[in-house]
């Protein structure tokens, strides 16, 4: 039987408005007579109804989380950042995915924008519906959409990885060219001249297009050409970046790349188990770098070299900011921007002989 409100009352031998003044803190209680309602709390196990209160008060404590996938790795990380801060202030969130399986077909190089468009406007619906009070919003859909839709959003709202400054809501980024230069720095110091890129598809706002604009830069800045075939579209997804892993190491050994650097760790790792498959060992053969520093980077073999994103802190941060726009919607915008850290483990070594 569900515990209520008139059972701590009964319990602690006080009213049962007496217990919603110390659940509440909207009135003076003496110190005994907290500490008596706190103790029949306790022993009844009794947990408020948030939806209720939430329904009184305007505040539901609960905030929207729009992002691409389930199966994102990543984002599994900046989520447990969102939700450590939010168990700690009294938030709860609602976690709603575009459910995105490929970012494009192969013989195309962006997703179908209108599809995904409409799924995440459909799930911005069901969440306003749901009487949130803001949204984290990672975005596929297009800049100018994207931008449509935030000047529409009416619920405060924090931006993730997208450089599209506004009045009504915060842009939280990676500083991805200065990670991505602190790989290509490492590699270059190894003795490596010939470093592929497998990339993954971004509108211009995305901030990870600084990390082929980093890579072009970092080689010409050390005299060396920025080859374009080199490059590859891993589209964020294991078996592509493994197919282009196998395309980049079948070259003629004087053609072929001494290193390589991906876009996410999921590819770092498929291509880790494609030089393994063409019989070349890792950093011996080619060294392989990732980027978001996953937890299981430590345990892949080798244990994987990798650009550290700070997802938990990325994480909490967004939260704290979107709980502080919730309280003031009409606080400043801010475009906040992280610095990243080059994590050296074995999967990187000196140029090949």
């Amino acid at each position: 039987m569900m515990v209520t409100i008139k059972d701590v009352g009964a319990h602690a031998g006080v009213s049962f408005t007496t217990v919603s003044h110390v659940i509440n803190n909207t009135r003076v209680v003496s110190p005994e007579t907290r500490a008596r309602v706190e103790q029949a709390i306790r022993e009844l196990g009794y947990s408020p109804n948030m939806v209720a209160r939430g329904l009184r008060s305007g505040e539901s404590k609960t905030v929207g989380i729009i992002t691409i996938a389930n199966s994102d790795p990543y984002f599994t990380e900046v989520l447990h950042g969102i939700q450590e801060y939010g168990w700690e202030t009294g938030y709860g969130a609602f976690v709603s995915y575009t459910e995105l399986v490929d970012t494009c077909a192969a013989d195309t190089v962006v997703p179908d924008c209108d599809d995904l468009a409409n799924r995440e406007a459909a799930r911005l619906a069901s969440l306003s519906r749901r009487n949130v009070q803001g949204i984290i919003l990672n975005s596929l859909q297009t800049d100018a959409r994207l931008m449509r839709t935030l000047d529409s959003l009416n619920l405060p709202c924090v931006l993730f990885q997208r450089l599209i400054p506004g009045p009504q809501w915060d842009n939280f980024v990676c500083d991805d060219f200065q990670g991505t230069e602190e790989a290509m720095v490492h590699l270059l110091s190894l003795g490596h001249r010939r470093i592929a890129l497998v990339e993954g598809f971004g509108y211009e706002s995305h901030s990870v297009k600084y990390r082929k604009a980093a890579w072009k830069a970092s080689l010409e800045a050390a005299g060396f050409e920025a080859e374009k075939q080199l490059v590859r579209d891993g589209r964020y997804d294991s078996a592509e970046a493994y197919r282009v892993t196998v395309e980049l190491l079948s070259a003629e050994k004087d053609k072929r790349p001494t290193a390589i650097i991906y876009y996410s760790d999921t590819m770092a790792v498929a291509g880790i188990r494609a030089a393994f498959d063409l019989g070349l060992e890792v950093p011996k053969d080619v060294s392989i770098i990732g980027y978001d520093n996953l937890t299981c980077d430590s345990f892949t073999v080798p244990r994987l070299t990798s650009v550290s994103q700070q997802s938990v802190r990325l994480g909490r941060d967004m939260m704290a900011r979107l709980a502080e726009r919730i309280l003031d919607p009409a606080i400043p915008s801010i475009v906040r921007t992280y610095p990243q850290e080059l994590i050296v483990r074995e999967s990187t070594g000196p140029v090949p002989v």
